[in-house]
């Protein structure tokens, strides 16, 4: 079972390795590299030459020779083209892999042609497929391999954690409720899983299998990067009135704390008890590392009339919890930093159409807050309502590719400008299709112009045939529309918006999101209106001086 458990997880991390364009192989005794089980044209691409294979053989070779328990060796084979060595020693076992990647100047270099040789490929298609990959970028090549060094290594500490658990179930023998609990754990683990989530599992199932009254976990959100709703603190069991004690006093722990093993705290004589009560006499406190230094604590104990002291096998449970933790965390932080890059470029995308129009600046901004405060009315998860705030952002981005012409124009459109705007879903949906993270984005781009009776544009498709989350969309862009001021026309009063929003319902737009919408608190929106309005005059402004 436990070689189940660590199969799929490494499954699910080459496949999101893959997308990324990143292809690795694991080494054999005598120094070979293995190819995966899912090898196809991209392993062979990257592998297949002699100079490659001979570069991978030093690499290796160089990694051997090396004394130290974990290194990352990593150079450009050729312009384009990335490899790097990890190797890991552990009391039990010796580890090396060997991952390849490619930036966009592989497109470019000279030796790409040889690389397709090499493996036996068309150049013309491999060409092709590679256009559609989001491949990384140059700049990107150090993050990435920190990014793939910080995966393998969490794989190795898994892997090392799930030995000690089977040296664990051979001392306990049928103890099956310390077994359950550390698969529980690393089955928890996902990239999709939030922080939050994932430590109510972990005390969730400590709490479970261990006798203690009350598991807490808190993490000092300054020392790492996780998402903003996340608060750091994560209780398993009931600690009453005690549950903003245990918060501060765990919160002194984690900024006091030294080491990395467990240890029993006496909660009578340790100053950072001071002023609590309800407390046992002990507390289990276990450091959760992190990149630089402790970023908090794992906690158990029982109520004060318990006088029970943990075991060394509670101990070592406990201890290894907060490892994984700490892996967790880590790899969670990795992700936010590359998710904050992906809205990095978003945002780029969105300040690029409003330089093309300044009069619908901000445009993309608001449809998006309008659309998310839809989606929560509606009662939408957490997951679906960042979709919808994303797809208000990119919903425009179409609108790059019509002539800057059209799109300031004051009068009335022509027919052949019309047609022009009338393309920039189909213009946006093509920019935005080859990106892994926009699969559900796409409806709304491509549909945000769809009418409930059918009567809009591209498709002209009605009713529930229209995307979800393009209706939404599309109620928050007619919206804003509508009370923003355009080249052609003023800003029109709220109420006059009010009363076509309700005479549209039905006809424009979805009868059931009506409702929800104008439920929204427009205080915030207001805001944004009126600072797009200042920028706008302050442009207008500046161009009269020029």
């Amino acid at each position: 079972m436990r070689h189940a458990s660590k199969e799929i997880q490494i499954v699910d991390n080459d496949e999101m390795l893959r997308r990324m364009g990143v292809v690795r192989r694991s080494i054999s005794d005598d120094g070979s590299t293995i190819p995966s089980q899912g090898a196809d044209w991209l392993d062979a691409f990257l592998f297949s030459s002699a100079p490659v294979r001979t570069r991978v053989r030093e690499m290796i070779a160089s990694t051997n020779s090396n004394d130290m328990n974990e290194s990352t060796l990593s150079c450009e084979v050729i312009p384009g083209l990335h490899l790097m060595v990890f190797s890991r020693t552990t009391r039990r076992e010796s580890t090396t892999t060997v991952a390849m990647f490619i930036t966009k100047e592989i497109l470019d270099s000279a030796y790409f042609e040889m690389l397709c040789q090499a493996a036996q490929l068309d150049r013309i298609l491999v060409r092709s497929m590679l256009e559609q990959m989001n491949l990384i970028q140059p700049g990107e090549v150090d993050r990435t391999i920190e990014f793939i060094s910080l995966l393998i290594r969490s794989e190795g500490e898994v892997s090392q954690r799930t030995n000690m658990l089977g040296d664990l179930g051979k001392q306990l023998g049928e103890s099956y409720e310390e077994i359950h609990l550390y698969h529980s754990l690393i089955g928890s683990t996902s990239v999709s899983t939030s922080p939050m989530a994932f430590l109510t599992t972990v005390t969730d199932e400590l709490k479970t299998v261990l006798p203690f009254s009350w598991i807490a976990i808190r993490i000092l959100t300054d020392r790492i990067n996780l998402p903003e709703d996340f608060d750091g603190f994560v209780v398993g069991g009931d600690l009453g009135r005690q549950h903003p004690v245990v918060s501060t006093v765990a919160e002194r722990l984690a900024l006091s704390i030294d080491g990395r093993e467990p240890s029993i705290i006496s909660t009578e004589s340790d100053a950072r008890f001071e002023g609590t009560f309800g407390f046992s006499s002990d507390v289990v406190v276990c450091p959760i590392a992190g990149d630089c230094g402790t970023i908090g604590v794992l906690l158990a104990g029982n109520d004060a009339s318990s006088r029970d002291e943990a075991s060394n096998i509670e101990m070592k449970l406990l201890g290894a919890a907060s490892e994984h933790v700490s892996v967790f965390l880590r790899n969670a932080a990795l992700y936010e930093n590359l998710d904050s890059m992906f809205l990095g470029t978003v945002q780029a995308m969105v300040s690029a159409i409003d330089a093309k129009d300044r009069y619908t600046c901000g445009h993309s901004q608001r449809v998006a807050w309008l659309a998310r405060e839809l989606a929560i009315n509606c009662g939408h998860d957490a997951e679906f309502v960042k979709r919808v705030h994303l797809a208000g952002l990119v919903h425009d981005v179409g609108k790059i590719g019509v002539p800057e012409r059209v799109l300031s124009k004051p009068g009335r459109l022509d027919d052949d400008e019309f047609k022009a705007i009338q393309a920039h879903p189909e213009i946006g949906s093509r920019i935005l299709r080859d990106i892994p993270q926009m699969d559900g984005i796409l409806p709304a781009v491509m549909h945000h112009h769809e009418r409930w009776d059918g009567r809009g544009y591209p498709d002209a498709i009605s009713g529930e045939d229209i995307p979800l989350i393009a209706r939404i969309v599309s109620i928050a862009d007619a919206f804003d529309a509508m009370s923003s001021t355009r080249t052609y026309r003023a800003a029109r009063p709220r109420h006059e918006v009010l009363a076509e929003m309700n005479r549209c319902r039905g006809t424009q737009f979805d009868p059931d999101l009506v409702g929800p919408f104008l439920a929204i608190d427009f205080e915030e929106y207001d805001k944004m209106i009126h600072g797009a309005l200042h920028a706008f005059e302050s442009d207008q402004e500046g161009r009269a001086a020029a």
